[in-house]
């Protein structure tokens, strides 16, 4: 008996130190995306940024504790970039975390709540279809979160710096792009939490 509970135990051990290995990978990932071009992939139609995407695969492969780890860096980072090299008009408004790092930890918790709500009605066959499903809404929380925070907290100051309504400039921003970066989020992540996933459970 005594021998069973010292290898879970040493199961679990293992367990956690390679869920900890593996986040702190990805947060690393998301440092290196956020802070250079790799984080943005430029298409003849639309600029697609993908630096969130290793938030999807934490939740995805790792759990929501780690998505919500990644997902917090990814603000806090977001927020010191608006802090110290604002690049657009809109950059300034992210130095408040309502912007910048909410938004961002609700990409996990959307996402891992798909996951479950599919394997909960589903069947565990269509695991696949259930990753797909859960990426398309995470990647949507993201870009539809932080225009709703930008909309409700800074409509008026979008408007004194712009000179357009800020509904006007959030629509045309979400109706040119979030097909194209659905697709392109969909296709990266896909196949790398399924190679992640097939490793760990190894």
């Amino acid at each position: 008996m005594e021998n069973i509970k010292n290898v879970t135990s040493n199961h679990h051990s293992t367990e956690s130190l390679k869920t900890m290995a593996l986040t702190g990978m990805l947060v690393a990932i998301t440092l290196v995306m956020i802070n250079t071009p790799l984080g943005r992939i430029t298409l003849p139609i639309v600029s697609v940024t993908i630096a969130h995407i290793p938030i999807l695969i934490a939740t995805l492969c790792l759990g929501l504790g780690s998505g919500l780890i990644v997902a917090l860096v990814f603000g806090m980072a977001s927020l010191f970039i608006a802090l110290t090299s604002p690049a657009s008009i809109l950059d300034p408004f992210f130095v408040n975390p309502l912007v910048s790092i909410l938004p961002r930890l609700l990409i996990p918790v959307t996402t891992y709540g798909v996951i479950k709500l599919c394997q909960l009605i589903g069947k565990k066959k269509r695991a696949a279809i259930y990753n797909v499903l859960a990426i398309i809404v995470g990647n949507l929380t993201n870009t539809f979160g932080v225009y709703l925070m930008l909309y409700l907290i800074y409509a008026k100051a979008i408007l004194e710096k712009s000179g357009t309504p800020a509904i006007t400039l959030i629509i045309t921003a979400i109706s040119t792009s979030t097909l194209f970066k659905c697709i392109v989020v969909v296709l990266i992540t896909t196949p790398i939490v399924a190679v992640i996933s097939k490793q760990i459970n190894k």
